[in-house]
């Protein structure tokens, strides 16, 4: 993993306290969290940034692609801080969301058969289906 100071300097953005305990909240927490778990994560440890700065922040980063953010459906934005683009899989039973690599590993890692009048910066994939865990329960 980079160093998050560095990530941050490549975007053009400073490595303030904030952006940084956001960083490094994201990868022990392992991604697909929203701005309010990672609050409260980092309020657990003992780090004191107010709740609106760490949306901030995060909505910051990840308008930066510093962070990706994780399309699981309706409902809450989750973030992770990942150096590979990649696509994620949602069980629709627990919904347990996990990585899926892509081919290409880049973005955007697909593009439309047909011309569209716009720049393609990324294109997401998204799994959904049930987890092997779940399908062992429903015995199918």
């Amino acid at each position: 993993m980079k160093d998050f100071s560095t990530a941050l300097r490549e975007v053009g953005l400073k490595a303030t306290k904030s952006r940084l305990s956001v960083l490094e909240a994201l990868a022990e927490m392992g991604g697909h969290c929203s701005a309010d778990e990672v609050h409260q994560y980092l309020t657990g440890r003992g780090q004191a940034v107010p709740r609106g700065t760490v949306f901030k922040v995060v909505g910051d980063l990840s308008e930066q692609g510093v962070l990706m953010v994780t399309d699981a459906g309706p409902g809450r934005t989750l973030y992770e801080y990942a150096e590979e683009w990649h696509h994620h899989f949602v069980c629709r039973i627990c919904k347990t969301i996990f990585d899926v690599p892509c081919v290409e590993g880049r973005k955007p890692c697909l593009l439309p058969d047909v011309e569209v009048p716009a720049v393609i910066e990324e294109a997401q994939i998204i799994f959904r289906g049930v987890c092997n865990e779940c399908h062992e329960e429903q015995g199918s």
